[in-house]
């Protein structure tokens, strides 16, 4: 990671809790390349399964401190991501019990690390404000040395976890993981490629006239529908695979970092995992196209009772080789619905 783009960048010091989020895009595009484990999954993807899994999630929603009238009303559960994890990837309790545990102590120690490598950040930025610092010095050579120790902190974690779980099951873990997460193909392009515009449009079917958000009960079905509009001059081609990759499903009141959780890890193998037989969906000039329905509730992606907003990723468009054609993805607005309890 390159620290001396946060120097010049007063409002990532205030904004991202650690240094993974402080770290530019195109510095998360290096990390993927050289931060890969022997099995092939990135420390960096194994971070972000630690940070969701220790995230505190509340038991309930809170009613606002300032209105009296709900000031007696329970609040409704949000979902636990250990729980959605802990069934995607079949892990016993016991094996869920160890993986939360090395991921606390993981990212225990990170946090103070990272704290460390803010205090110094804000320390040498102040320092160029004050004119004491030329804005082009080399970043701190404390910051290199917290960084190989974060690193370390990391790699110590996912061999502990090998060690708890044995070869077999850790090798079973990490495939599950590695098919269901998408953080290897998050790139920006070149500044001399432009990428190719596309708006999502998230909708409910099959019922008209229900609020916004929509609310369903526990065991309710229901379907949404998610069309693309292809903004570009040319024929676009995309693979359903690669929507469940785009796709984010998120659960407002919990931070950004922590509160979108990739469809990949709740949908079937055999719709979100590429395969090369796989058939490409035509995306014409100009067209609103429906590329896939996705079905919620029992027998389908089922969830616990809570907030969510299906969306996509903010920020980031995609690498598709061997064409190279990156796709800048936009949505307004979200979908959101509530599981009831």
């Amino acid at each position: 990671m390159r620290f001396r783009y946060l120097l010049r960048s007063a409002a990532l010091l205030a904004l991202v809790p650690s240094l993974f989020a402080c770290v530019a895009a195109q510095d998360v595009r290096d990390a993927t390349a050289s931060a890969t484990t022997a099995t092939g999954t990135t420390e960096m993807q194994y971070y972000l399964l630690f940070r969701r899994l220790v995230n505190p999630a509340p038991i309930q929603n809170r009613p606002s401190s300032d209105s009296q009238d709900q000031s007696n009303q329970p609040g409704r559960p949000r979902p636990d991501f250990r729980e959605i994890f802990h069934r995607s990837a079949d892990l016993t309790d016991a094996e869920g019990r160890v993986l939360d545990q090395i991921a606390e102590d993981c990212i225990s120690k990170t946090d103070k690390l990272d704290r460390q490598a803010h205090e110094i950040i804000a320390s040498r930025y102040a320092e160029v404000r004050a004119g004491k610092v030329p804005p082009d010095a080399p970043p701190p050579s404390e910051l290199s040395d917290l960084q190989n120790q974060r690193d370390e902190v990391i790699r110590n974690a996912i061999e502990q976890l090998r060690a708890q779980f044995g070869e077999a099951e850790f090798k079973r873990l990490n495939d599950s993981f590695t098919q269901h997460s998408g953080t290897s193909r998050v790139r920006l392009p070149p500044p001399s490629k432009k990428p190719l515009p596309l708006d999502v449009k998230i909708a409910l079917l099959d019922r008209s006239d229900d609020p916004a958000p929509a609310r369903f009960a526990a065991k309710e079905k229901f379907r949404v529908e998610v069309s693309m509009l292809n903004n570009s001059t040319q024929m676009i081609s995309i693979k359903l695979s690669e929507l469940y990759q785009w796709l984010r499903l998120y659960t407002p009141g919990q931070p950004e970092a922590i509160g979108r959780v990739s469809p990949r890890f709740l949908f079937e193998k055999a719709t979100a995992e590429a395969r090369a037989d796989e058939t490409l969906i035509d995306l014409p000039p100009n067209q609103l196209h429906v590329v896939t329905q996705i079905n919620f509730g029992p027998g389908a992606v089922s969830l616990p009772p809570g907030q969510y907003q299906l969306t996509i990723h903010p920020r980031v468009v995609l690498d598709r080789p061997p064409n190279s054609d990156f796709l800048q993805l936009g949505l307004t607005p979200a979908f959101a619905f509530e599981i009831m309890p």
